[in-house]
């Protein structure tokens, strides 16, 4: 069974660019979308019912709100939107012919500052709980980490006047606490394990200068990878949102299917 899931931030909710998100959405044409910045219900259920899509919409911690878009039926969800984790990480379980997939949307607070960091990494260490104490078989994690991995750079220099003054504050270090609590924990970055001399920038259209959305799979899930990429070629990306989508397909064979969900059946610890 191919299966693809792609992670894309609105901006802002979308409302005013509702047609440019749909023909994004359509070029890239993914099982599930996980929506960071689904600030307007209104915008998420229009996508959904151009899209023939089933969706959930949750609030976030803030005024940036979480979504799920699913072709597969929902059996399920949660929304977690407390300290630490903020701003919001919403589990969307899934019926799939082999069995159940729990998406996480994830959305963190943005910001490279330390202090936004070590926000970041304690939220990590709360969604590596849940996904422990939940126990949820196979998953993946998808969303706008707003964190920088290991090895990544960032164009500084090209960022807009103001997240410069900003960085400026810390030296234009960038402290990278939150990405490898993930990878410790077993995680794979999707995009990275295929790519990995790739930026894959996913902000922003027209000065691309920044990796903020992930994938990110189980160790046990990660095999039944086969393509990650950042949609740069959708019609209308350039205008539709400051981000670009991210994709990752899955060949969900039932042999990978069942080991996945045999050895995952302990959840995830760090």
């Amino acid at each position: 069974m191919n299966f693809a899931i792609a992670a894309y931030n609105l901006q802002f909710g979308g409302k005013d660019q509702l047609d440019p998100i749909t023909r994004v959405l359509q070029h890239v044409d993914a099982d599930v979308v996980t929506l960071t910045e689904a600030d307007n219900h209104g915008v998420v259920q229009t996508l959904a019912e151009r899209l023939e899509m089933f969706s959930v919409w949750a609030e976030g911690s803030g005024d940036r709100h979480i979504a799920t878009l699913s072709r597969h039926p929902i059996e399920s969800w949660q929304i977690y939107n407390t300290p630490p984790l903020t701003q919001a990480a919403l589990a969307t379980r899934l019926a799939l012919p082999h069995g159940s997939l729990t998406i996480y949307g994830i959305h963190f607070l943005p910001f490279l500052l330390l202090p936004f960091e070590i926000r970041r990494w304690q939220a990590v260490g709360r969604l590596l709980q849940i996904i422990a104490s939940s126990r949820p078989g196979p998953h993946l994690i998808a969303g706008d980490l707003n964190a920088i991995a290991p090895g990544d750079r960032v164009l500084q220099r090209r960022n807009p006047p103001r997240m410069r003054r900003v960085m400026a504050l810390q030296l234009f270090i960038i402290f990278r606490l939150a990405i490898p609590r993930l990878l410790r924990a077993g995680y794979v970055d999707c995009f990275r394990q295929l790519h990995p001399d790739e930026d894959g920038f996913t902000w922003m259209p027209g000065n691309r200068t920044t990796r903020y959305d992930y994938i990110l799979a189980p160790p046990h899930l990660s095999p039944a990878l086969r393509a990650c990429r950042v949609v740069y070629d959708a019609p209308f990306v350039e205008v539709a949102s400051d981000h670009f989508p991210l994709v990752a397909q899955f060949d969900l064979a039932p042999a990978i299917w069942d080991r996945a969900a045999s050895q995952l059946a302990g959840g995830a610890t760090e």
